[in-house]
């Protein structure tokens, strides 16, 4: 164990210490900040004055283009063709002027057709911005044709929005509002984070790996300690490292957040939007209730420990894999020959996890939560959605028993490769350093 702690604090110092690992750990919040939240507030400033001019050609006898407005971006004009003249020879007489021509035809109230032309590929904006124009006109119109009076009127009263209240019933029968929404982006956000962290850190120990082989220094620390106790304690160095570098963002957004939350809320579009929501919720005062019992319907504490239990035993799995691998070969450029399974196993998992979300109960959730190499991401779309207990454990015995088996088997693959040079190994000579 004395050898296994300095292992530990010289793996983490000597990676906290390079100046790589400070500029990244530094500059990784502000990129994040920069993209996801300055660049797109610039971005939304910078408006295109000018519209692009679009001519309606209406062959209705209602003239279905005068309800037609212009929007942001567009211009629409309503022209009058003669009947030989075809629109393609109109079009090219205006070239350089107008955008596209939109022919509404005579018989767009049977058919909801209409015909864009253009010399170009259109903005698909512009075809939604005419279908969502026309679609309300139309159907007013098809509403007038059954000669029932008032019958627009009625059908406006009858269309209502269906809200649905999701009711979970707990242990005792109790009722609590859940939110599927809420789950799945709860899951959703745990599964991106295991992966993204699982495989930063796993590719974190292989090039590790790789440096101290290719440098030599391996052959001195080999000398005085266990091949596991050196690989055990990269893996366990590497993941203190991560946990540093995770606090250290999580105070760097949070301040940021801070920051930024405070200077928005001075601004006009912030404060409208409390405003509006101030007048909803006075104006049912239940709506607030709602979001709080959605907010509490769910386990934050069940799914936090579990969280930590899966991203530890997967980070277990993967470390050890990509520890193993990486003492087989010399330069990191190699190693794509053996981590590239690893990586479609990772990347299948994360689309399992997306598809679960739609059927979190369905044999596809199931056997990839059940499964070790699977499931510390696609358990994570399905724990806000209360997984039995059997199942849970039964996840997790298997997740940390075949991680620990890895772990072995990775280590007698380790001690071999650790020291081997100069050649690159194919996978059957590796498993026979595994039967050795």
């Amino acid at each position: 164990m004395n050898r296994l702690g300095l292992i530990v604090r010289r793996e983490y110092l000597t990676t906290v210490m390079k100046k790589s690992f400070i500029v990244m750990t530094i500059l990784i919040p502000i990129l994040m900040i920069v993209i996801c939240g300055v660049l797109p507030a610039l971005l939304s400033t910078v408006k295109n004055d000018e519209k692009k001019t679009v001519e309606i050609v209406d062959r209705t006898e209602s003239h279905y283009a005068q309800f037609i407005e212009d929007s942001d971006d567009y211009e629409y004009r309503t022209v009058r063709l003669s009947g030989d003249l075809s629109l393609y020879d109109y079009f090219e007489t205006r070239k350089g002027e107008l955008y596209a021509i939109v022919e509404i035809p005579a018989d767009v109230l049977e058919t909801s057709t209409v015909s864009l032309y253009s010399s170009q590929s259109v903005n698909m904006t512009l075809e939604q911005n005419i279908a969502g124009q026309l679609r309300p006109i139309l159907r007013d119109e098809r509403l007038k044709g059954y000669g029932v009076d008032s019958l627009q009127s009625i059908y406006q009263r009858c269309d209502r929005h269906v809200g649905v209240n999701s009711i979970q019933w707990n242990e005792k029968g109790e009722e609590n509002v859940s939110s599927s929404a809420l789950s799945a982006i709860l899951g959703l956000v745990l599964a991106l984070l295991t992966y993204t962290f699982v495989l930063m850190y796993g590719a974190m120990i292989m090039n590790g790996v790789i440096e101290e082989k290719a440098n030599r220094i391996v052959e001195v620390i080999i000398s005085s300690c266990k091949p596991i106790e050196l690989m055990l304690g990269k893996i366990i160095g590497v993941a203190l490292v991560g946990l540093t570098q995770v606090v250290i963002w999580a105070g760097m957004l949070g301040i940021a957040g801070l920051v930024l939350g405070i200077n928005m809320m001075t601004t006009p579009e912030v404060t409208t939007a409390m405003a509006e929501v101030e007048a909803v919720t006075q104006a049912d005062p239940t709506v607030m209730e709602k979001i709080l019992q959605m907010i509490m319907g769910i386990h934050f504490t069940k799914i936090f420990l579990c969280f930590v239990l899966y991203f530890i035993g997967g980070y277990l799995l993967y470390a050890s894999l990509f520890a193993a691998f990486g003492s087989a070969v010399d330069e990191a450029s190699d190693a794509s020959q053996f981590t590239w399974p690893i990586m479609v196993i990772m990347i299948f998992a994360l689309y399992a996890g997306m598809f679960s979300m739609e059927n979190p109960d369905g044999p596809l959730a199931w056997w990839c939560s059940m499964i070790p190499f699977t499931s510390p991401i696609v358990m994570m779309v399905r724990l806000p959605y209360d997984v039995p207990a059997w199942e849970l454990l039964s996840s997790i015995a298997l997740l940390y028993l075949v991680a620990f088996a890895v772990l072995w088997v990775a280590s007698r693959i380790y001690r071999t490769g650790i020291l081997m040079y100069g050649k690159k190994y194919t996978l059957k000579e590796i498993l026979k350093w595994i039967r050795q």
